[in-house]
């Protein structure tokens, strides 16, 4: 008996020491595949020198990360060619408009990809902080969630332009379509750069078929017009998609003004570096993310004109004063991580990669926020953190602000560590304040995956006709035509289907 109860201590003890030895495991290697939104890939992420808070977050968490990162210009092409290749990464990171893509669609329900409905739902932390009902809604395929999708304020969008310009040439902050387009006739006719040259235009855009609507301004302008965003109610009581309105229409006319006059980039169409002609001084104003304006994404401008001040406004109105923004929270308005079964053969590893993003934005979290102490913020002896602007310039060059940026899913808004709230968090708080004002795609919860499958299908129908349109190649006439062709290829079934599912309620 004491032999057996001696072999048991023996047991429990080895098992003890095991436990321990596990804590000191070799990293948990985790690649990325994930596009990047600037000129150049985020800062110490290539090279001998790392990024400080990359590296940090590794040692913290016991993990490897081998990222691979991929200009955002070309990543639909870039996710195709991964995604049919022997060497899938662990986790594929994808921006919002690849979601609405009826490859990247059928390779979900093809079971390319795991299927985190269950998983997301079981973590009350992932529920509560990193995602929502209504992201998870927007971006499910058939009732399931194989995107794990990047919670984002609905409200998060804004007219970003030259503060500078602005008040040389007396004019008002752009809230409405009247002072909007007084800004962009000015700041390309009235030299607001002072040199002499006709050389600037009022507004940058990008319309990449339709993955730029949300973030780019058309959306933006629509619902400034009175336009439903994506789908809305006509006067019959019927959802319709919003090219059917009149006020889509308007701002249609909108664009074709711009381009006509020149008040916007000629190359709209085939623009695939959206920020540059604000980041290189050619432009007063583009609509993307609002906190866009407190990031690096305008530094050049800046370093070149240090009188450059590049502000926000997301207090947007109609012509009758109510206030409106478009949600992001619409179909192929969300990205995420998928985590590709060719590379990940079971659920454990799987659980490791979710667990890793909670850790991430939890005991990791005033990396996320704050940065490395010593490097980025200093604390004393009561636990009081302090940021100098030495230190707020040094996480700016090194990286450190923008490197998980897009890269895991994270809180909508960085912890308070006592550091007080940044450029980026007061821009962020004001989105979360405003989402009230949100104009939502009304279809969302009423078309089945197989409309909307069909609907990305046709999609180019409208969206070739809007570019033709603004450019002045075709008419009303025109794109009525485009119309009713979309409607005679499964537009009418979309509808038909939608409304039935509406109306049912």
């Amino acid at each position: 008996m004491r032999k057996l109860v001696s072999l048991l201590l023996a047991l429990m003890m080895l098992m003890g020491m095991m436990s321990f030895a596990s804590a000191e495991e070799a990293p948990f290697v985790i690649t990325v595949h994930v596009p990047y939104y600037a000129d150049v890939e985020p800062v110490g992420c290539t090279g001998e020198e790392g990024n400080p808070v990359l590296e940090a977050i590794e040692k913290e968490l016991n993990v490897d990360l081998q990222v691979t990162w991929a200009p955002q210009g070309d990543y639909t092409t870039k996710f195709n060619t991964v995604m049919s290749s022997d060497d899938q990464p662990m986790v594929m990171v994808v921006n919002s408009g690849l979601t609405t893509n009826a490859n990247y669609i059928q390779m979900c329900k093809d079971g390319a990809f795991w299927d985190l409905t269950d998983i997301l739902a079981g973590n009350e932390f992932i529920q509560k902080e990193l995602t929502s009902k209504s992201a998870l809604a927007v971006t499910s395929i058939e009732g399931r969630n194989y995107l794990f999708p990047s919670m984002a304020a609905a409200a998060r969008v804004g007219v970003l332009y030259r503060e500078d310009w602005l008040n040389k040439l007396g004019l008002e902050v752009p809230t409405d379509i009247d002072t909007f387009k007084a800004m962009v006739e000015a700041f390309t006719t009235k030299d607001p750069d002072g040199n002499g040259v006709d050389d600037t235009i009022g507004f940058a855009y990008c319309d990449n078929k339709d993955n730029e609507l949300t973030y780019a301004g058309f959306n933006t302008l629509a619902v400034m017009n009175g336009a439903p965003n994506y789908w809305g109610e006509d006067e019959n009581g019927d959802l319709m998609p919003y090219f059917f309105f009149d006020e889509y229409m308007e701002t249609l006319d909108l664009f074709n003004w711009m381009y006509v006059n020149g008040y916007m980039n000629t190359d709209f169409a085939i623009n695939t570096d959206k920020h540059g002609p604000l980041a290189n001084g050619v432009s007063g104003s583009m609509i993307t993310t609002a906190t866009n304006a407190a990031g690096t994404k305008y530094a050049n401008v800046i370093n070149v004109h240090p009188e450059a001040v590049i502000k926000q406004n997301q207090d947007l109105y109609t012509a009758d004063g109510e206030a409106v923004i478009n949600s992001v929270l619409s179909v192929g308005g969300l990205g995420g991580i998928l985590i590709p079964t060719a590379s990940v053969k079971d659920e454990e590893t799987v659980q490791k990669i979710i667990d890793f993003c909670v850790a991430l934005n939890d005991k990791g979290g005033i990396y996320l926020a704050v940065g490395v102490e010593g490097l980025h913020y200093t604390k004393d002896a009561d636990g009081k953190i302090t940021v100098s602007d030495e230190q707020k310039k040094t996480r700016e060059d090194d990286g450190s602000s923008e490197v998980f940026a897009s890269m895991f899913p994270r809180r909508v808004q960085s912890l308070d560590y006592g550091q007080g709230m940044t450029a980026t968090q007061q821009i962020t708080a004001y989105s979360l304040s405003i989402e009230d004002r949100c104009v939502v795609d009304m279809s969302v919860g009423y078309m089945s995956d197989e409309m909307r499958n069909l609907q990305t299908e046709i999609a180019t129908i409208i969206s070739d006709a809007r570019v033709a349109y603004m450019s002045g190649t075709i008419d009303a006439e025109g794109f009525e035509a485009a119309r009713q062709d979309w409607l005679a290829k499964g537009g009418q079934q979309i509808i038909d289907q939608v409304n039935a599912a509406y109306h049912a309620e």
